[in-house]
């Protein structure tokens, strides 16, 4: 008896809440519109961003050969660099890392997220708006801490000082990240001497598929770059991670006498060949150029010189360190 009369009340309710939903659609139309957009408003802002968060492994499934031990010596092939660039280039000698004063210097935001190491990236939030202020990243190799803003602040005037990470300014677009860099210290743009000057700017785009994350950077530099140098890099999520702090200490890891820096002679280019030679490269092509970062290039290789012997490059190379070394 109790069922039924519960019964026979909820059949009523639900009744007259159909009357009042088929005699007003306006109310129901407002109703669904206004749900909808609240929602909108109050999940999209999460979803987005607090997308990069966590410690990510870089993939080993691109360019491994230029990021691990690094490029060969002379090959500048791919890379649209201009004529001062090389000349720079052919001045540079792998021994420079080997000096006190440079071995803890860290990369700049323009290298650093290329090198084989392990990033982490999180989120920092007003404390009042609860809006995203800035998203920082931490490169575990030389501990590069890297400050991406997020809330709109202004631009260091153009004297101010710049840094390895630079100035970076980001904002959402949907579900991409696009960070603009600049007030960058000069560096390089590939680990064989090719110069970055203190111009140059990089533009990313960070896109994130399930635990795979692709961080694809643009770029350029007017004095030493023809035209924007473009690299993309994957990483994959640890749930897991775990980073450990990366002190340095300078030492002397190789003898040399008081003010001796390693460097080629301007001009003598015999010490740079053997690494193209090696590699079965035509020496001209890798003079690199804008040219040559294009498919159809490869055609025009077949029309070019055969390179020297191995063997002769070798002497070539040999003799010209033993007068830059004095041995």
């Amino acid at each position: 008896m109790i069922r039924s009369r519960v019964g026979k009340l909820a059949v009523g309710r639900v009744r007259r809440s159909m009357k009042f939903l088929h005699a007003s659609p306006t109310v129901l139309a407002i109703v669904a519109v206004s749900a909808g957009v609240c929602g909108m408003l109050m999940s999209f802002p999460t979803k987005a961003q607090s997308l990069l968060d966590g410690y990510w492994q870089l993939l080993l499934n691109e360019d491994v050969n230029e990021y691990g031990p690094g490029p060969d010596e002379g090959d500048y092939g791919g890379l649209p660099i201009t004529p001062a660039a090389r000349l720079a280039a052919h001045t540079w000698n792998p021994e420079l890392i080997s000096l006190p004063q440079l071995q803890c210097e860290p990369f700049p935001s323009t290298y650093g997220p290329r090198a084989v190491t392990l990033m982490r990236i999180w989120e920092e939030r007003d404390p009042i708006t609860q809006q995203q202020s800035q998203i920082e990243t931490w490169v575990e190799w030389q501990s590069q801490h890297r400050h991406i803003w997020m809330d709109g602040r202004g631009h260091p005037p153009p004297w101010a000082q710049g840094s390895w990470q630079g100035f970076s300014t980001g904002k959402w677009v949907g579900n991409v990240l696009q960070v603009h860099t600049d007030m960058l210290k000069p560096y390089y743009i590939a680990r064989n001497g090719l110069p970055l000057d203190d111009k140059a700017t990089m533009d990313e785009r960070f896109f994130r598929y399930g635990d795979v994350l692709t961080d694809f950077m643009m770029i350029s530099d007017p004095q030493y770059l023809t035209r924007p140098v473009i690299e993309s890099k994957n990483y994959e999520r640890l749930p897991q991670g775990f980073m450990q702090a990366y002190p340095c200490r300078a030492n002397d890891e190789v003898p040399r006498a008081r003010g001796i820096v390693p460097m080629h002679l301007p001009g003598d280019t015999d010490a740079l060949n053997y690494g193209p030679v090696r590699s079965g490269i035509p020496l001209r092509a890798a003079q690199g150029g804008a040219q040559t970062m294009f498919p159809e290039y490869q055609d025009y290789m077949k029309g070019l010189p055969p390179n020297p012997p191995l063997s002769q490059v070798q002497k070539a190379e040999r003799k010209a360190v033993s007068q830059e070394t004095g041995r």
